[in-house]
């Protein structure tokens, strides 16, 4: 689990990029394949950008994450959305939804495939007949060592960063400054999921994979270090 003080720094210093882009993808594929969406769910929402995001284009939204840390920023900042503190892999919430979210690789950070399908068969009992998945999956191909970069936030708050291959996954370390202060350490593991594993599991779940590509926008595609997969509730 993210710590508190990492919690912060991923609010307040730079990580929300990737939802709000996402985001305004996610209402573009919506529009594309004229699909009018009402009640979504966000696994793993973080502080619950891509849940503002949907909430101001009129879906009634929903978030969900293992961290404390993550749903107290994004109750903070998001006071008329729900959140809920779970883990995905037992979540079963009773409301049901037409659009399921899970993005920024969490999936990923679930090491035991069985979790993974059992994350599936969960995710089909709370969709709607004709509801959709849609998430993303770090691409085994693209993953690879990476020199350390430095990120400064501002005058006084610095970061390190460096992802690496370990034991068949990847490790993202991070390491925060504030005024030459050493005040966050944080390594995060993930695993790299082979996506053929994940298509089947999804079936075996009751969901048909619809796309699976490095774009989640037919009329963009593009080369990415990710997999976005769209599946829908037979």
């Amino acid at each position: 689990m993210y710590s508190d003080a990492f919690c912060k720094v991923y609010n307040e210093f730079g990580w929300n990029y990737f939802p709000e882009a996402f985001g305004q993808q996610l209402l573009q594929w919506m529009r594309e394949e004229n699909l009018p969406l009402k009640e979504s769910l966000d696994l793993a929402c973080g502080t619950g950008v891509l849940c503002r995001v949907l909430s101001d284009a009129g879906l009634s939204a929903r978030g969900m994450d293992f961290s404390s840390g993550m749903i107290h920023i994004a109750r903070e900042q998001n006071p008329h959305i729900p959140f809920d503190v779970a883990d995905m892999i037992t979540y079963c919430p009773p409301e049901r939804f037409d659009l399921v979210t899970c993005t920024g690789d969490a999936l990923n950070h679930i090491l035991d495939i069985n979790n993974v399908g059992r994350i599936f068969c969960n995710v089909s009992t709370y969709l709607k007949e004709g509801g959709w998945f849609v998430f993303d999956l770090l691409n085994e191909k693209e993953i690879s060592d990476e020199e350390p970069f430095d990120l400064d936030f501002s005058d006084t708050v610095k970061a390190k960063f460096q992802m690496v291959r370990e034991g068949g996954g990847v490790c993202l370390k991070t390491t925060v400054f504030e005024n030459g202060v050493q005040t966050v350490r944080e390594e995060i593991r993930e695993t790299v999921h082979d996506v053929d594993t994940i298509c089947r599991l999804l079936e075996e779940a009751g969901l048909e994979v619809v796309r699976c590509s490095h774009s989640l926008l037919r009329s963009a595609p593009q080369e990415a270090a990710t997999w976005f997969i769209t599946a829908r509730k037979l």
